[in-house]
């Protein structure tokens, strides 16, 4: 077979370049013809690959990209190839390897609503529509299970065009560390001792690595400890912004740019730990290889393979909101930490295991795949017709054997749990799971309109949910599972749409499960860590949605399912889980407005008023909500807590008068009823107040 390898630029110290080698070396070992299409070729040529340079000229990286777009296309249709695959995002290729985040997903949290109408922003999200919409042939090598959430929810790609690939490493360049040289003489050869900390920052791109927080960091560190640490940084890229904010913050004799590096193993095994405070990343395969060369990783869980250090317990991932004062402080820890040999042992250990180094063999397994369902096709045997604007997974569509196109969907029955305007929750079983459709029928104009007045955004579909469900799970905050998602039509007044989500294995509500602590406080050892594990799970989720620019809008104890469990001991075990549903009016933006942040806490401060909460467990709720000590709370943000207090006793006050108002009026209907006096029809609430 012959395969055509498409990529904008290729130079030896790229992950993107090194993975399209592997592959394109496995293929021909297999036998196969591999032609490489590039504008620039750095570094040798592998036999048995054939290099094409497309040369173009472009002021901008976006018409760069589109003149390379346009040339490849008149070079692929001069040739007839089995498979083409493309390592980025062009229309047209039968398979692209997704070595990159999803652009329009970051671009919509990143820049304002007027970024979207830039030249930019226009053309690289065509490209990225035409290679992922669900209308799209190009099937994905995925290397993220977390990016491809993030495109699923911009493009509705089905599943079964998804292929996940296992961890990408070179087996032979990382199993083999015992026959490099000794640590301590490769220290010496770097001019490091054995007191000095040797700390690494290893990858092209230094803006995206975020080389300028690794910088801000080294200099926090105390004067003792910054004299004998060193950074050494390993990649190319332009060097001179970095080096004037080194010498900006004092710390210029510290850093050591070493430029592009063949040699990454032995300064891995000689360093003592890995500095990887990334903006974006897809993978980040630099994580893995410090991990298998026993070297201790500090990173941002914006990386693909960040879980792995968790795994492996070979290092520390930040939280998912980064704060350079959180980096400064790990950093300083981990040097110090006593645990530096311990997770050295344990990265040794987890590159043990063979699953790390088999990538590029299922990669050209799948390549081969596509090649033999491509002449299936042009052999007479049609694909299915795919529907653009519904998603259904794999698992859920075997469970309704044909009945599911958006008519279908919209028209399933089973038991109604909600019915509101526009709005109809139910509850129904296919196969052998439980599923709640939430059906949304246009709320009209009206709805709208008084919405807009009140200035309240109104909620006019699924859409919002759909978003609100995938941001949640990419913040590791534990929601529902989407199972499928719809929608029609363009006029908001009218637009139907529907989401379908698994059923939990819970619907214990925290109002329903807390609602006898005032009567009955925790006692027992196992209810007071269960009352103090809800706590802290309940601020964890308030925390890190307002950290990462979401508000939830009606964040009550209601909306949280509670599932305990509890192992031998009586502790709360791993398996516990407190969910948080219902997120159809969930806000996301860049950064969360401190007047929604308050709406959020005073609902939940409403919603707790009567289920016994101690002061003590208020001030906790404060000192981690903000991750600052009490005494610093109680000085500096008081104004914050007051207003939540205001308008959480003014929630309070308003819903305890609704409840007496409405029992007021049951009360005398059921006096007009039984004196049998009024012969008048029954009257509306409206016409009982005053009496």
């Amino acid at each position: 077979m012959h395969f055509a390898f498409c990529l904008y630029k290729h130079f030896p110290y790229s992950g993107l370049s090194l993975d399209m080698l592997r592959i394109a070396n496995e293929c021909t070992q297999r036998g196969h013809k591999a032609t490489v299409f590039t504008s620039s070729w750095e570094g040798e040529v592998p036999d048995g690959v054939e290099v094409v340079l497309i040369k173009h000229f472009a002021l901008t990286n976006h018409t760069r990209a589109h003149s390379f777009h346009r040339k490849l296309r008149k070079h692929l249709a001069e040739h007839e190839f089995d498979v083409v695959v493309g390592f980025n995002k062009i229309p047209g290729m039968d398979i692209y390897y997704c070595g990159d985040y999803c652009y329009v997903g970051r671009s919509f949290l990143r820049h304002s609503f007027f970024y979207r109408f830039t030249p930019r922003f226009l053309y690289f999200s065509s490209f990225e529509r035409g290679v992922f919409e669900a209308s799209s042939k190009t099937n994905i090598l995925s290397l993220s299970n977390r990016e491809k959430l993030i495109y699923q929810q911009y493009y509705l790609t089905q599943d079964s065009r998804f292929l996940c690939l296992p961890p990408t490493l070179e087996k032979a360049r990382w199993a083999n560390l015992e026959k490099l040289p000794d640590r301590k003489s490769l220290r010496t050869s770097l001019g490091i001792s054995n007191d000095d900390n040797l700390v690494l920052l290893i990858g092209s791109g230094f803006q995206t690595k975020g080389l300028d927080r690794a910088i801000l960091a080294l200099a926090a560190l105390p004067s003792e400890l910054l004299a004998r640490t060193k950074l050494f940084v390993v990649g190319q890229d332009k060097i001179d912004p970095f080096q004037r904010i080194a010498k900006r913050y004092d710390v210029a004799d510290n850093i050591h740019f070493l430029g592009g590096r063949k040699d990454v193993p032995a300064l891995m095994k000689a360093g003592d730990m890995l500095l990887h405070p990334a903006y974006a990343e897809t993978t980040g395969g630099v994580l893995l290889e410090a991990i298998v060369s026993g070297l201790p990783v500090l990173a941002t869980p914006v990386c693909g393979y960040a879980p792995h250090i968790k795994i492996a317990d070979a290092g520390y991932v930040l939280r998912k909101r980064f704060s350079q004062d959180e980096l400064n402080e790990k950093l300083h820890e981990m040097l110090l930490s006593d645990e530096k040999e311990q997770w050295r042992k344990n990265g040794l250990q987890y590159g043990q295991n063979p699953s790390l180094y088999v990538m590029p063999q299922r990669a050209v397994d799948f390549i081969e795949q596509t090649c033999v369902q491509q002449r299936l096709y042009l052999s007479g045997e049609k694909r299915q017709k795919r529907d653009e604007s519904l998603y259904i997974t794999n698992e859920l569509r075997q469970a309704l054997k044909g009945e599911d196109s958006f008519y279908q969907m919209m028209n399933i029955e089973g038991k109604v749990y909600r019915e509101a305007l526009g709005r109809r929750t139910l509850r129904f079983t296919r196969g052998d799971k439980d599923y709640f459709l939430k059906m949304h029928t246009g709320v009209g104009w009206g709805e709208i309109v008084k919405n807009i007045t009140y200035l309240r955004a109104p909620v006019v579909g699924a859409l919002n949910e759909w978003h609100g469900v995938h941001r949640l799970k990419d913040l590791e905050i534990d929601t529902m599972t989407v199972a499928a998602y719809g929608i029609r039509g363009r006029n908001p007044a009218t637009k139907h749409s529907f989401i379908v989500t698994e059923a939990l294995p819970t619907e214990t509500s925290l109002e329903d499960f807390c609602v006898g602590w005032k009567e009955n406080p925790p006692r027992t050892l196992k209810e007071v860590r269960l009352k103090r594990w809800i706590l802290n799970k309940v601020v964890e989720t308030a925390r890190v949605i307002h950290e990462n620019g979401a508000n939830h809008r009606d964040f009550y104890l209601c909306h949280f399912l509670l599932d305990a469990h509890f192992d031998q001991e009586s502790q709360v075990s791993l398996e516990s889980k407190l969910y948080l549903i219902d997120l159809h009016r969930i806000q996301m933006r860049r950064k969360t407005p401190m007047r929604w942040s308050v709406k959020d806490i005073a609902g939940l401060y409403y919603s707790s008023k009567d289920i016994g909460l101690t002061k003590r467990d208020l001030l906790r709720f404060m000192k981690l909500y903000r991750g600052k000590p009490l005494r610093e709370i109680l000085a500096t943000d008081m104004s914050f807590w007051h207003k939540v207090e205001s308008r959480g006793n003014k929630l309070y006050e308003s819903e305890k008068r609704k409840a007496l108002a409405s029992a007021k009026i049951k009360k005398l209907q059921v006096q007009e009823r039984l004196s049998g006096l009024s012969d008048e029809p029954t009257k509306s609430p409206r016409q009982y107040i005053g009496k």
